[in-house]
């Protein structure tokens, strides 16, 4: 047997596996990864402790850019890559150490790690990614309805704003635009709550949060000073 298998091939097992997992409404998923990390000036124990935290962190990515459909060394992973190293303690339930020794100037481990998979999935849908399984996590309709528009030009820059997320917005279904009121229907991914954060983060928007739901978005626009 070859030493080396097609990326593809890997790609589509584990992503075989993932699914698996998650149609089985498995919390935790286990997965074999290895890590390496060099002997600077002797210090074995410090490059042990490299080439671990590496093996762990190299689960969470794959497991997440199985996910998403994205590949670890995608530059459209970079963004997903530097949120979980933010949050990677928090998506490792524990791990073990099934084999280690050094190899020239590295050390290098192997490691069973047990990833927090539900909670993995959580987080990468607040940041509007996930990979669909099952019906349950297809895209949703959302109403979003702003309020306080002066003029036209607000109603345009909302739209501008909503295709510019394109990884969550999927679609403008309708819209309407009438009395200081933009009505839309929208297809996103993820949760209207991510969506409304994000529109919080402009500072153009106030978010009504007690009107804010599962399938629907109020938003005011804010007045400038002088108004």
């Amino acid at each position: 047997m070859g030493r080396c298998q097609p990326a593809w091939v890997f790609a589509f097992i584990f992503s075989w596996c993932i699914s698996a997992f998650a149609q089985g409404g498995a919390g935790v998923l286990p997965l074999e990864v290895k890590g390496s990390a060099a002997i600077d000036q002797g210090d074995i124990a410090g490059a042990r402790d490299r080439a671990i935290r590496g093996a762990l962190q190299r689960a969470i990515q794959e497991a997440a850019s199985a996910l998403i459909s994205i590949p670890v060394n995608d530059k459209k992973f970079l963004v997903v890559k530097k949120a979980l190293l933010d949050r990677q303690n928090g998506f490792i339930k524990n791990y073990k150490i099934t084999a280690e020794g050094q190899q020239d100037k590295n050390y290098l481990v192997d490691v069973n790690v047990s990833v927090a998979f539900q909670d993995l999935k959580n987080f990468l849908a607040e940041m509007g990614y996930y990979k669909t399984f099952n019906d349950e996590e297809a895209d949703i309709t959302v109403f979003l309805e702003a309020k306080g528009l002066k003029n036209y030009s607000d109603f345009l820059y909302l739209k501008e704003f909503l295709k510019k997320q394109a990884k969550m917005v999927k679609n403008i279904r309708s819209q309407s635009f009438k009395w200081q009121q933009a009505c839309l229907e929208l297809e996103i991914s993820g949760s209207a709550q991510a969506l409304a954060v994000e529109l919080g983060k402009t500072g153009r928007y106030l978010v009504d949060n007690e009107q804010t739901r599962k399938n629907q978005i109020v938003v005011n626009l804010l007045q400038e000073e002088g108004e």
